[in-house]
C-alpha cells in the first residue's frame, strides 16, 4: 500500500498490545508499497488469513473488539502460551471472553414481530459468540468435521424449497480438499479414518490418516454407541482439534470433560491461536491491535475502492489505518453489522449491498437434543465432550413421510454423542424452578442431570431465508454509540420437518441404550420461536458469480469494492449440518490464497 498509514511496530513484545498501548501514541507514515492487510477479526478466519499472507511475505495488521486471554501470546512457544481462560464454569456467568450484555447488545425479534412491526423482543447477549483474541476457538468444543460432497451443490441434485435461497456453492468439495489436509495438519486433529463409515469416507475423502489417534471414549460414549449399533446406526470417534498425544509442544489432553464453552487451561485444544495465531506474530510480519472495535470501511468517493478502516481503541480514541487490502472475519454477524454501518454516498444501503443481500440469510444450526436417565452415576464429563460422531441422520430424506409434512426434502446433519451436563449448568436451570433454597440443594444433591443423563445432540441444517437477516437496530447502540446488530429470525418448515422426523429417530436410540430409564427429545426448532442460542452461524454475505444475488465473488472479495474481501462464514450460501470450524479455515485459508495471488499448488 501507497503511504498507508500504521499504529504500532509489527514485531517484537508490542506487536501484542491493547489499541491504546503507548508503544503508539499516534499513526505514523510508511512508504512501503504493496502487500500489507488489515484482518478484521482474529478467530477461526481471520488469523488463518493473517498467518498464509504473513507468511507469503505480507505485513499484517489484526484488529479484535475483545482483550487478550492468553499471557504468552507472540512471546511464548505454542506449548507455553499460558491463559486466563480454562476450564471454569462461573466464567460463563461473568461473560468473561464474551460480549458484555449490556455494553455491546444485540437485539432480537422473529420474522412474525418484524411484520407485526416490533423493532425487537429481547435485548443483551448472544448465544456463545466470543469477543477476545482468537475469537470463539476460545472456548468451542473443538470438533472437526468436513462439510460433504453433497453439500456444494444441494440445489442442483435436491431442487428449491419454497420460501428459502437455496443456492449451490460457487466451489466444490476438490477445492477445499487440499486446504482441508493443510489445516487439520497445523491445528493438530485426533480421529481414525478407518473407523469412519463408507459413505463418510466416499462424500468427504481423505488423503492422509488423522494426526493423532482418536481420544479416549467416556462411559456416557461407550453406552450410546452401544445403542446406536442395536438402533443400525454407526458411531465412530469424531474428529476432534484435541490432542490425545503430545502435539506441536502442547500437552494430551487430560479429559476434563469442560470443552463446550469453555477454555482449556492446558492448551491441549487446537485452535486460532496455537495454529495460526501465535506463530505468526512471532515470526513478526502480524501485529494484533487488542480491544479494538472497528465501525467503518472507508472506501474512494466513488466507492470502487477499499481506502482503510476506523475503530475505536480501548481509551475510546477514534482511529484510523489506512490500507488497500482489507478482510473482514469477524463472524456472520458481525461483519454484516459492519458492511452496514459503513454505508455512504456510492453505497447508500451499505458497503457492496447494491444486490440488497447483506445481511440476509441469516443461518443458525438447529439443534435437535435428545438424552436418556440411568439410574447410577455415569460421571458423563470425565471424557471429552460427545466423544462419538454419528452420520445416519445426515440425509438426504425424500420419503412420503417428509412429503406429508409440507416440504420436498429435508436434509438433517451429524449427531453428535455422549454429551453430559455441567453441574453448574444445572444449577442454573433449577434455580428459577426450585429457587435457591432447600429443594434446590436435594435436587443437586441427586444429580438427575449431571450425574445420571447421557446425551447427544443433532446438529441440524437451517436453510438460508431472505427475511432471516441482520440489520442495524434503529434505536439501541452500544457503548461506543453504534448501532446494535438486530437479529431477525423464524425456523423454516424445513428444521420443523427434519426436527421432528430425526428427534424421534433419536430418542429411539437413547431409549434402546444399556440401562436407561427413559428418553426425552427437545427439538428446538419447534420449542424456540427465534434465533438459536448457538456459535454456529453462516450467511449474510454469501458468495456467488452473479452480483444481482450474492455480496462475494467466489474467492471472496466483493463484487462491488476492490480490496475488501469476506473471510468468515459469512460467505456460505447454504449452512448445512456440521460444526463449522474446519470448513472456515480451510475456506478462508482458500481466500488468503486468493488475495496473495498464491495458487494451491504452490504452498500446503
Amino acid at each position: 500500500m501507497s503511504g498507508s498509514a500504521t499504529c504500532a511496530p509489527t514485531s517484537g513484545p508490542s506487536a501484542i498490545s491493547t489499541a491504546s498501548a503507548p508503544a503508539s501514541p499516534r499513526c505514523r507514515r510508511r512508504s512501503v508499497v504493496g502487500r500489507e492487510a488489515v484482518v478484521v477479526g482474529s478467530g477461526a478466519a481471520g488469523s488463518v488469513v493473517a498467518y498464509e499472507l504473513a507468511r507469503r511475505g505480507w505485513e499484517v495488521t489484526v484488529l479484535e473488539r475483545g482483550r487478550h486471554m492468553r499471557s504468552g501470546l507472540g512471546r511464548a512457544t505454542d506449548g507455553d502460551l499460558g491463559t486466563r481462560y480454562g476450564s471454569d464454569e462461573i466464567k460463563s456467568a461473568r461473560h468473561f471472553g464474551f460480549p458484555d450484555p449490556l455494553l455491546e447488545p444485540y437485539t432480537q425479534r422473529t420474522r412474525e414481530d418484524a411484520a407485526a412491526g416490533r423493532a425487537r423482543t429481547a435485548v443483551g447477549a448472544f448465544g456463545q459468540l466470543g469477543a477476545a483474541v482468537g475469537g470463539t476457538t476460545l472456548h468451542y468444543n473443538a470438533k472437526f468435521p468436513r462439510f460433504w460432497k453433497q453439500d456444494f451443490s444441494t440445489l442442483s441434485d435436491l431442487g428449491p424449497q419454497p420460501g428459502a435461497q437455496v443456492a449451490d456453492w460457487p466451489i466444490t468439495y476438490a477445492d477445499l480438499e487440499p486446504h482441508y489436509d493443510a489445516v487439520e495438519r497445523r491445528v493438530g486433529v485426533s480421529g481414525s479414518r478407518a473407523a469412519m463409515p463408507a459413505r463418510t469416507r466416499e462424500q468427504a475423502p481423505r488423503r492422509s490418516e488423522f494426526a493423532m489417534a482418536p481420544l479416549p471414549i467416556s462411559h456416557t460414549g461407550q453406552l450410546l454407541r452401544t445403542a446406536a449399533r442395536l438402533s443400525g446406526y454407526e458411531a465412530y470417534p469424531q474428529p476432534a482439534a484435541v490432542n490425545s498425544a503430545p502435539f506441536r509442544g502442547r500437552p494430551a489432553c487430560t479429559s476434563c470433560g469442560l470443552c463446550s464453552g469453555f477454555g482449556c487451561p492446558i492448551d491441549a485444544r487446537g485452535d486460532a491461536i496455537t495454529a495460526w495465531l501465535n506463530p505468526a506474530v512471532r515470526a513478526g510480519r502480524v501485529r494484533v491491535l487488542a480491544r479494538a472495535f472497528v465501525h467503518r470501511v472507508d472506501t474512494t468517493r466513488d466507492g470502487r475502492r477499499v481506502t482503510g478502516v476506523r475503530y475505536v481503541d480501548a481509551r475510546g480514541r477514534r482511529r484510523r489505518i489506512a490500507a488497500d487490502t482489507v478482510v473482514l472475519a469477524g463472524s456472520p454477524i458481525n461483519t454484516a453489522r459492519l458492511l452496514l454501518m459503513s454505508a455512504s454516498g456510492a453505497h447508500e444501503r451499505g458497503l457492496g449491498n447494491g444486490s440488497d443481500q447483506v445481511g440476509r440469510n441469516m443461518m443458525f444450526h438447529a439443534f435437535t437434543l435428545a438424552a436418556a436417565l440411568y439410574p447410577d452415576d455415569l460421571h458423563p464429563l470425565r471424557g471429552q465432550s460427545n466423544p462419538l460422531q454419528m452420520d445416519d441422520l445426515m440425509g438426504p430424506f425424500t420419503g412420503p413421510e417428509v412429503r406429508a409434512l409440507g416440504v420436498p426434502w429435508i436434509k438433517g446433519g451429524l449427531a453428535q454423542v455422549g454429551s453430559g451436563v455441567p453441574a453448574f449448568a444445572e444449577a442454573k436451570l433449577l434455580a428459577p424452578i426450585l429457587g435457591f433454597g432447600t429443594a434446590h440443594r436435594q435436587a443437586m444433591r441427586a444429580g438427575l442431570l449431571h450425574q445420571r443423563v447421557a446425551g447427544s445432540q443433532l446438529v441440524g441444517e437451517d436453510l438460508p431465508l431472505a427475511d432471516n437477516r441482520i440489520d442495524l437496530d434503529p434505536d439501541v447502540r452500544d457503548h461506543h454509540g453504534f448501532p446494535a446488530a438486530r437479529i431477525t429470525y423464524s425456523a423454516h418448515p424445513h428444521e420443523k420437518v427434519a426436527a421432528v422426523l430425526l428427534g424421534a429417530r433419536l430418542e429411539r436410540m437413547h431409549l434402546a441404550a444399556p440401562g436407561s430409564l427413559g428418553a426425552a427429545v427437545i427439538p428446538f426448532p419447534l420449542v424456540q420461536s427465534g434465533p438459536y442460542a448457538t456459535a454456529h452461524l453462516a450467511g449474510t454475505a454469501r458468495m456467488g458469480t452473479d452480483p444481482r444475488t450474492s455480496v462475494c465473488d467466489p474467492s471472496g472479495r466483493l463484487h462491488e469494492v476492490d480490496g475488501v474481501w469476506v473471510a468468515d462464514a459469512s460467505t456460505f450460501p447454504t449452512f448445512p449440518g456440521f460444526n463449522p470450524t474446519n470448513t472456515i479455515m480451510s475456506n478462508a485459508r482458500r481466500v488468503a490464497f486468493a488475495i496473495a495471488g498464491a495458487t494451491t499448488a504452490k504452498a500446503s
